[in-house]
Parts: C-alpha cells; sequence; structure tokens
C-alpha cells in the first residue's frame, strides 16, 4: 500500500489494472500483480546494475492501450 501511496508509476498502473476494459483485477489481485513487477524490477536492477527509470515501467501501459484503441 505505501508503493501505491508514494510512487506515482505504480499508482497509474494499479490505476491502470483496476479499470481496464478487458479483464479489470480488483484492487486487491492488482497490488498484488504490482508487487511481483516491483520484485522483478528489484531483481532487474540488481542484475544488471542500473537506475530505475520510471519511464520504462510506463512502456506496459502505453502499448497496452495503443492494442486497445487497435481493437
Amino acid at each position: 500500500m505505501p508503493m501505491l501511496a508514494n510512487n506515482q508509476e505504480f499508482k497509474q498502473l494499479h490505476e491502470y489494472y483496476t479499470t481496464r476494459r478487458d479483464n479489470p483485477l480488483k484492487p486487491k489481485q492488482s497490488m498484488i500483480a504490482l508487487a511481483c513487477k516491483l520484485i522483478r524490477i528489484f531483481f532487474a536492477l540488481g542484475q544488471k546494475h542500473v537506475n530505475y527509470d520510471g519511464e520504462k515501467l510506463m512502456n506496459d501501459i502505453e502499448r497496452n492501450l495503443d492494442l486497445q484503441e487497435a481493437a
């Protein structure tokens, strides 16, 4: 929950997951999905020795929105 309150990218992802047209998630389901995403981000940051970039995280939403608009 603090992740959603303090990180704008995760807040936007949570809103997207809970309001998307195809397969919207319940709020708790979205939080679990975001926690899993956070673990994958930590792993990638540790393996690649790079800094966190919120823009890369938001690319998933932009790509999915483009696909929905095309359909």
